[in-house]
Order: C-alpha cells, then structure tokens, then sequence
C-alpha cells in the first residue's frame, strides 16, 4: 500500500491519504476554456425572439439543422435529456411565445445519459453559468473560478446579428465507429430514468401548443453497421411515442438519399449534410 495516496474526484476534489486514512482534502479550479458556441447562442437567444421552431438536442442536432430566419438551433455537443428539457423551459419562461413546432433530436445515448457522471462533466458548467441550469445527481463541481471565467468571456463575445444557432462545422469524433457505437450504447441499457425529461417537454408543449417533433438522424454506413435493430436501440423512445401520439417521429436514420459524403464522422453530418437533412425535415413538417 502507498504511504500517500491521491483521490481525484471528478467535481474537482482531491483528497490526501497517509496510509489509508485521510489527512487532507482540498478543490483544485475547474477550467472552462471551450464554451464559445454556448455563450453566442445564449446572446442570441435574448435577441431573437420571433422564431416559430425550436430545435434542441446534442451535436447530432448541432450539425444536422442548419437554422433558417423562422428557427433557432439550440442544439449543441452532448446536451442530455435532462438539459434539453430545461433549455426548452428556459424558453418558454422567456416569452419566446411565438413558437410552434418543437423539434427534439434524439441520440442513440439519450435513455441513459447523465452528463455529470461523464469525463465531459464541464459542459454542466456553462449551461449552470448561462442557462441556471441546476446540476443533476447530487452533483457539486467546484465551479467558482470557471464561472467567473465564463461571466468574463460572456461581455467579450459579438453575436452577428443574424446567428441563430448554425454549427461551427468543427472537427468531431476521429474514434472508430465500432467503438463509438459501442460506447453510444452504453447509456441505452442504463436505468437512469431520462425518458421523464422527454415527458415534462411533451406536457410542457401540450399547455403552449406547441407541437413535438423526434428526429433520428442518419449516419454514416460504419456506424449504422454496428448498430444493434431499431426496435433494441430506441425501445424506451419507441414505448414513449406509443403513449404519446400526438408526438410525431421523422425517421431519417437510413434515409437512403444520405452517402458517406454527407459526414464528417461516422454519427456527425459535415454542412452538404445539415443542408440536405434539414430540407428533409422542413418538407416533412
């Protein structure tokens, strides 16, 4: 056994042992350097306030919408349920009272997600800064200096006037798509109950008339390769929309008008992609 030994927390604590007991603990400063798209679409949002469809979702939803004047992307890299949900009432608690189509995308590892409890834990961060998001699972990182950090970047960044949420088309995912798949599935089998968030946004949209819309966007053929039947892979959703059918699905997963060419990784559309997908989607509402 070491005579000392280093615990490190995820939140940011670290805890000193001298032969297995605890002589010393202490919070080392979280750093937020990457939350630019979070902070141009939050001062967009105060200044667009007239757009008829909200799209929400993570990354998938980030590159594969392309918002127009009547839309405002709120999408962006691995949103879960459960901020998603709070993103939409934040717009709905901020009079954006024009809204009428709801357009949720839905990841293969939406059913268990918990971003807290992942290595990009961080990115609860701006969305508690911007958003009052509260962190979920009893988590408390010890954010103080990161949202001091974020508050400072917020007065320094110019949002173009006419942004409303159009992805960076930024590099993504260069893993394997076998080991993103397996690592997307892992959250599917989790039992952490996030199907709840896509309830409260439903019940939600039903008092302002709002309606709802599930995307499954495509893939690239790699990933769509190891992707186990639809019927394993979206059950809880598929139970959900069977519950709720005034919540329309747009499957668009193996839509077979999307190549190889319309990804920059195996689960993310490059921009030629986000045209094509959200002309798809516009002629399906």
């Amino acid at each position: 056994m070491k005579i000392f030994n280093k615990i490190r927390h995820f939140d940011g604590l670290r805890e000193i042992y001298f032969c297995g007991v605890k002589i010393f603990a202490y919070h080392k400063r979280i750093v937020v350097k990457d939350c630019y798209y979070e902070i141009l679409k939050y001062l967009a949002l105060q200044k667009h306030k007239d757009f008829e469809n909200l799209i929400l979702g993570s990354s998938h939803g980030r590159d594969g919408f392309i918002p127009g004047k009547n839309d405002f992307n709120l999408s962006n890299s691995s949103l879960d349920l459960y901020r998603i949900w709070n993103l939409y009432k934040y717009v709905v608690e901020h009079g954006l009272n024009k809204i009428k189509k709801v357009i949720i995308f839905w990841s293969v590892f939406h059913p268990g997600l918990q971003l807290e409890k992942t290595k990009e834990f961080k990115k609860c961060i701006p969305y508690k800064a911007l958003f009052n998001i509260d962190y979920a699972c009893g988590f408390k990182p010890y954010d103080k200096y990161a949202i001091k950090y974020i508050q400072k970047q917020l007065t320094k960044t110019n949002c173009p006037n006419d942004y409303r949420g159009k992805s960076g088309y930024d590099k993504n995912h260069i893993d394997p798509a076998d080991i993103l798949v397996s690592q997307h599935l892992k959250n599917t089998t989790r039992n952490n109950n996030q199907i709840q968030y896509l309830d409260n946004i439903v019940k939600l949209a039903r008092k302002q008339k709002h309606a709802v819309y599930i995307v499954l966007p495509p893939y690239r053929s790699d990933y769509l390769k190891y992707l186990p039947d639809d019927k394993i892979v979206y059950r809880e959703l598929f139970d959900f929309l069977n519950e709720n059918t005034d919540v329309k699905l747009l499957n668009l997963q193996r839509d077979n008008d999307f190549t190889d060419s319309d990804f920059d990784s195996p689960d993310h559309c490059n921009e030629n992609g986000g045209i094509k997908l959200t002309e798809k989607i516009r002629h399906k509402l």
